[in-house]
C-alpha cells in the first residue's frame, strides 16, 4: 500500500517513448498525489535542471538520445546528492553505470505497478526524511521553524545568527549567548551543510560549485573559503556530490 505523503514531493519522469512515459505517469499518479512533471525530451529536463529546477525523485529511462538517463543522473548529482533516482531500462548492461551515479533502483521493463510502487515506498520515505528536519531560530518576535532543505546558508552577523532561505528571505536571530559553531551545530550534524569559513555554514544543495577560494551559490552569492580549509572543503564537496576526492 502507498505510504502517506505528508509533504508533497516533486517527481520528474523522463522517457522518450510517449506511451511508456504516460504509463509510468499513470502509475505514479495512482500511487500518491505528487507534484509531477513528465518529459519525453531529455534535453528539456536537462535544461530545467541546469536552470535550477529541482525534484525530490527522478524516474529515468536509461536509453535515450543525448543526454541519456545516466548523463541526466550525473547532471542531477552535480547539484543534489540526495535526490532519489530510479532507472527504467530494457537492458541490464548499464547496471554498473547506474551504481556509479547512486541510483536507488534499476528496474527492467516492462515495469508493473506493484514493482514500481514498492520502490516508491522506499523513495518517498527517504525524501521525507530529508524534508523533515527543521532549524529553530529564536528571533525578536518568537521562534521560526526553518526547514533544513530551504536554508541556503547561515552566517554570523553582529553576534546574531542570520539565515538566508531559498525564497530570498533573511531571518535574523536574537543576540547569541553561545559561539557560532555551537549555535549552528544542528546544521553541521547534517551532511548537506559545510563550514567553509568561520562565519558561514552553507547548504551544498544550493551551490553551483567552487571557484578558487569561493563557494558560488545558485543565488549568485559567493561565500569565502578560509585559506587553511580550502583543501578539506574541496574534498568534502567532491565526496558529497560525486563520492570521490577533490584535487
Amino acid at each position: 500500500m502507498p505510504i502517506e505523503v505528508k509533504k508533497m514531493l516533486k517527481v520528474a519522469i523522463c522517457d522518450e517513448d510517449a506511451g511508456e512515459c504516460a504509463k509510468i505517469e499513470g502509475f505514479v499518479r495512482a500511487y500518491s498525489d505528487f507534484e509531477l512533471c513528465a518529459y519525453t525530451d531529455s534535453k528539456k529536463l536537462a535544461r530545467d535542471i541546469e536552470g535550477g529546477r529541482m525534484f525530490d525523485l527522478y524516474i529515468l529511462d536509461i536509453v535515450m538520445p543525448e543526454p541519456d538517463g545516466i548523463e541526466l543522473a550525473r547532471l542531477i548529482r552535480e547539484t543534489d546528492k540526495d535526490a532519489v533516482v530510479i532507472f527504467l531500462t530494457n537492458y541490464e548492461e548499464r547496471a554498473l553505470d547506474a551504481y556509479r551515479v547512486r541510483a536507488a533502483q534499476y528496474l527492467l521493463k516492462p515495469v508493473s505497478y506493484e514493482t514500481l510502487s514498492g520502490e516508491l515506498d522506499i523513495a518517498t520515505s527517504a525524501a521525507q526524511r530529508k524534508k523533515s528536519k527543521t532549524f529553530m531560530l529564536k528571533t525578536k518576535t518568537g521562534v521560526e521553524a526553518i526547514p533544513f532543505h530551504k536554508i541556503v546558508y547561515c552566517t554570523f552577523e553582529n553576534r546574531r545568527l542570520a539565515i538566508v532561505t531559498e525564497d530570498g528571505r533573511k531571518l535574523v536571530g536574537s543576540m547569541l549567548r553561545v559561539a557560532f559553531d555551537e549555535a549552528a551545530s544542528p546544521l553541521l550534524e547534517d551532511e548537506r551543510f559545510i563550514r567553509p569559513h568561520t562565519s558561514f555554514v552553507v547548504n551544498m544543495d544550493f551551490t553551483h560549485g567552487i571557484d578558487g577560494g569561493l563557494m558560488v551559490m545558485k543565488t549568485g552569492y559567493e561565500v569565502p573559503i578560509a585559506q587553511r580549509a580550502q583543501s578539506e572543503i574541496k574534498n568534502r564537496y567532491a565526496r558529497y556530490f560525486f563520492g570521490g576526492e577533490g584535487e
